[in-house]
């Protein structure tokens, strides 16, 4: 016997199962990543053929049973057509959700990180903040929601708050001038550190609402890939393809 349920979220990836279905993974705020089979989604006339796309946001009753989830009904809010308007919007919101379903687990909420999407996605609608900015913006606070946020608010070692910090990447964050004398650290320009501290900070809702000058856009781009590595684990192929953009 099967129970149903009714949620909010995103498909953050679909893929083909036999000839007619699909498998697809749901991003939801409740219950986290769900993985949920859509059954004849692959025929044109099928009734969650539209609603069974990646990238599509809505309300989804997903039929539970024993071993699987189905779902049986869709209602889509938005399917976010601003990100699929070109190759580049689309390899970068991509690249966005196949970073959030692999951190993201089943059965644990994840209401941050659906609106950290939602809210990325607007971004990129407004065309205010350039994508590689969005980029490494969306990286590093998804590692925060994930509890690999790098602490930037005093030295790690010693609590000292100074002008001149540095970012020792293996520690987790931010030591002073003195720490840095016996631990690996790279120097960040004050500049840069008060990005950190802003997207460390800030609501989601106003995460995208600054821009940095190339100099320091491409120092904070340093610090956040190199943070990044050390903390998400893994081979993302559709960072390949940014890569080629």
């Amino acid at each position: 016997m099967s129970e149903s349920l009714k949620t909010t979220g995103i498909i953050l990836s679909a893929r083909p199962v036999g000839e007619n279905d699909k498998s697809l993974t749901i991003l939801t705020g409740e219950y986290g990543k769900m993985q949920v089979f859509a059954r004849g989604s692959r025929k044109v006339k099928n009734s969650l053929h539209g609603a069974s796309q990646a990238l599509v946001y809505g309300e989804f009753l997903i039929a539970q049973s024993r071993l699987y989830n189905y779902l049986s009904a869709a209602d889509i809010r938005d399917f976010f057509p601003y990100v699929k308007d070109d190759l580049e919007k689309i390899t970068y919101s991509t690249y966005f959700a196949e970073l959030a379903e692999h951190f993201c687990v089943e059965g644990q909420g994840a209401t941050d990180i659906l609106n950290l999407i939602y809210v990325t996605f607007q971004a990129m609608r407004s065309g205010q903040v350039p994508l590689p900015l969005i980029r490494r913006i969306y990286e590093l606070k998804l590692l925060q929601l994930s509890g690999f946020g790098m602490q930037t608010d005093a030295c790690l070692h010693c609590g000292r708050q100074e002008e001149t910090m540095h970012i020792a990447i293996h520690d987790g964050g931010v030591i002073c001038d003195k720490c840095a004398k016996t631990i690996p650290a790279i120097p960040v320009s004050g500049a840069v550190l008060k990005a950190l501290r802003y997207i460390s900070g800030t609501p989601l809702q106003r995460l995208f609402s600054f821009r940095l000058e190339e100099n320091i856009l491409e120092e904070f781009t340093k610090i956040v890939n190199q943070y990044f590595r050390q903390y998400a684990s893994g081979h993302f192929r559709s960072e390949e393809m940014l890569d080629l953009l």
